[in-house]
């Protein structure tokens, strides 16, 4: 019995001192503060879970700092990034985007990168630090006027008549032809635009159809005649003419003492197409009697620049011709006719308004202010000048100064044809201008009458033109 007693006795005397030792041990460590007293139990999930803060902040898809409303400048699809001008600073920035930024329509609906182009106002939200666009979506602020032919920029004024609207235009107005930025002045009377704005302003103009050129040859027959291309362009033709005609194919008329054609020519974007009239066959003049119906009865007719006698008919050639009448205290009446028959009538009702008296006060003062005046060109030097299509020289070369709204065109064989819209003021200096150079062309000039299969000839954006006045 003392001897079992004995060994369960030894055998419990290392269990007891291990759990004593470990007791202690514990003890002091919590007195040490090695242990907290609370939370020991999952110790190794709550280390785990422990995180060092950086400061590093990881953005999210959607995340942003900023937003605006801006015109897209430059759209670079191919390394994913948009050159934005603010409408509010006009200041430029780029942002790039990828798979994640949200691009939408004004109304919600999803769109694609490509379906956006330069010219449009938009509302997007971006991380600045980054540079990184979130979101993009067509403004539902801004208004846009499609495919518009009416139009007329006042770049002296600084103000846009659109149909029967006159908006205010922005100094950094952006303007988009080919994908390329230009200016205003590059745009010329028949091109095609889509003009976008927010309120009364518009902030951006894209060149939806540009213009080439049209030229004659052996025309010796026709000068003194008139040309039509379509519904675009109707003057008088003169020696050495370059007409900046809209891209596309019309109906050329040629109406000439004894002559009365008509041609088919395709006119390209940026690219000259003589057209040969050379076969065209000179007849005896016809000539056809108009009974003019005037009122008021007073009124004056002016044909072609000369006065004619209306109380009875009046004989001319077939053909297109340009017909003035003004009588005092009513608006003067200037259109174009064409006669095509033995006899026809033409009623012409004046409009009440300013005195005769008081618009040749207003003409002759406007002449005596212009006419001892001139415009230069100072560059682009040694290349053919044409204002309104008439060749005046080559540059650098001068002309009279007369007030309104011109187009200068410069042709160099070899170089793209450049046509430029200047609005000459009517204040007693002359005045100096300088234009960029030509650029060398990359495809060929057109030489027939029909011009098919012609290549077109990119035009490159033009900056840094100047006026000045002296």
């Amino acid at each position: 019995m003392r001897g079992n007693s004995g060994k369960r006795t030894g055998k419990g005397r290392p269990i007891i001192f291990t759990a004593a030792v470990l007791l202690i041990l514990t003890a002091g460590m919590v007195a040490a503060g090695g242990i907290p007293i609370e939370g020991k139990i999952g110790m190794a999930h709550e280390a785990a879970d422990e995180s060092y803060n950086s400061g590093f902040v990881i953005a999210k898809p959607g995340s942003y700092d900023s937003v605006d409303t801006a015109v897209i400048r430059k759209l670079d699809i191919e390394n994913g990034s948009i050159t934005f001008m603010n409408i509010e600073t006009g200041r430029d920035y780029t942002l790039t985007y990828d798979g994640t930024t949200v691009i939408m329509d004004k109304y919600g609906s999803a769109l694609a990168m490509t379906q956006m182009k330069s010219g449009d106002i938009v509302d997007v939200t971006f991380l600045k630090t980054k540079k990184k666009l979130a979101q993009i979506n067509l403004s539902a602020k801004a208004w846009v006027f499609e495919n518009v032919e009416k139009y007329n920029f006042d770049t002296i004024n600084r103000n846009a008549a659109i149909g029967g609207s006159v908006y205010s235009l922005r100094n950094d107005v952006v303007v988009t032809s080919e994908g390329k930025e230009a200016q205003l002045e590059d745009i010329v009377k028949g091109d095609i635009v889509t003009i976008s704005g927010v309120g009364n302003t518009v902030y951006s103009v894209l060149v939806e159809r540009g213009h080439g050129y049209l030229s004659l040859s052996d025309d010796e027959y026709l000068k003194g005649g008139w040309i039509e291309v379509g519904q675009s362009v109707i003057c008088q033709i003169a020696e050495d003419m370059l007409l900046a005609v809209p891209e596309g194919t019309y109906d050329v008329h040629l109406t000439a003492a004894g002559i009365d054609e008509t041609k088919k020519v395709t006119v390209y974007r940026n690219q000259e197409v003589t057209l040969d009239v050379s076969d065209v066959k000179v007849e005896a003049p016809k000539t056809g009697k108009i009974i003019f119906a005037v009122t008021p009865s007073e009124a004056t007719v002016y044909i072609d620049g000369g006065e004619v006698d209306i109380t009875g008919p009046v004989e001319l050639e077939y053909g297109v011709h340009q017909m003035i009448a003004k009588a005092d205290g009513y608006e003067t009446v200037t259109q174009y006719i064409k006669i095509g028959q033995e006899l026809a009538s033409i009623s012409v009702a004046l409009e009440e308004g300013e005195t005769e008296e008081e618009d040749n006060s207003s003409s002759v003062s406007a002449n005596e202010l212009t006419s001892s005046y001139r415009v230069y060109i100072d560059s682009p030097s040694d290349v053919e000048v044409y204002v309104d299509g008439i060749y005046i020289g080559m540059s650098p070369v001068n002309f009279k100064k007369e007030a309104g709204t011109h187009t200068i065109t410069f042709r160099k064989s070899g170089y793209v044809t450049k046509s430029y819209t200047v609005q000459i003021d009517d204040e007693d200096k002359d005045v100096t201008y300088s234009f960029t150079d030509l650029v060398k062309e990359d495809g060929t000039t057109v030489s027939s009458n029909s011009s098919s299969g012609s290549s077109t000839v990119s035009g490159n954006s033009v900056s840094g033109n100047s006026v000045s006045g002296n």
